[in-house]
């Protein structure tokens, strides 16, 4: 204990090294460095997040709703009672603007099909309409679309099969406006048969008149077996239903 005085006599700003090391190893056992023999915690960085899984790819053809309008059925009243007393409507140029209008409708209707045939300019009066051939190949996965230009309000598209009066609409439009889809947007009108089917495409103007323009299309993975009649073009010997009525295409196309 004297010496300790002593010490700290002579030395009074510098502890003892005994006192030193003591305060060394209180603080080292402060800072997790005691008796339980752990070392000082280390701060890790959290991983980062998982990356967000992508969003599964757009189907080419969505779909069409399930509270997709019905037909109207005055439309096809309409049709019927005026089949096979219509003349033939004469064929028409195809106005620019109209025809932009045709291939803005067909991306969305018919994204990721080819055009069957070359598009038909048809001018209709109001309450007339007019047939073109349609043929659809064995599997074939068809898209009718009619695009009514200047003047037209309301138009029809009706796909037939047989002759006035036994006349049989197969499939029609349920849009309004003047615009007609036969088929859009994944519900393709489909031949699920061995054998072409020999329909008519008919387009009315229901309101208003003016030039109508009509163009089908056809999905490309569809392909028609061997032997079976191109997209657009009647089978051999076979002749267009109706084709005593107005049936012949107003351009000389197919759609």
């Amino acid at each position: 204990m004297r010496r300790a005085l002593a010490h700290l006599h002579s030395h009074p700003f510098r502890p003892p090294r005994r006192l030193l090391a003591a305060a060394i190893a209180l603080a080292a056992s402060g800072c997790g460095g005691g008796a339980s023999g752990r070392g000082p915690e280390v701060l890790r960085p959290s991983p980062p997040p998982a990356p967000a899984p992508s969003p599964a790819p757009e189907p080419r053809n969505p779909p069409p709703p399930s509270d997709a309008p019905a037909p109207d059925p005055e439309a096809a009243r309409m049709f019927l009672s005026r089949a096979g007393q219509q003349p033939p409507a004469a064929s028409a140029p195809v106005p620019r603007v109209t025809a932009l209008a045709l291939a803005n409708t067909a991306r969305g209707e018919a994204r990721g099909m080819e055009p069957r045939g070359e598009v038909a300019s048809i001018a209709l009066a109001e309450g007339q309409s007019s047939a073109i051939r349609a043929p659809v190949a064995p599997g074939e996965c068809a898209v009718f679309i009619a695009q009514g230009g200047l003047g037209v309000i309301e138009v029809d598209l009706f796909l037939t099969k047989g002759a006035s009066p036994a006349l049989e609409i197969v499939a029609q439009d349920a849009d309004s406006g003047p615009i007609a889809v036969i088929g859009g947007r994944g519900a393709c009108f489909r031949n699920p048969g061995a054998a072409p089917l020999v329909l008519e495409l008919h387009a009315q103007a229901r309101r208003g008149a003016g030039v109508v323009l009509v163009q089908g299309f056809r999905d490309p993975r569809t392909a028609a077996p061997p032997g079976a009649s191109p997209p657009g073009v009647a089978p051999p010997g076979a002749s267009p239903p109706g084709s005593s009525a107005a049936g012949a295409s107003p351009s000389g196309s197919s759609p």
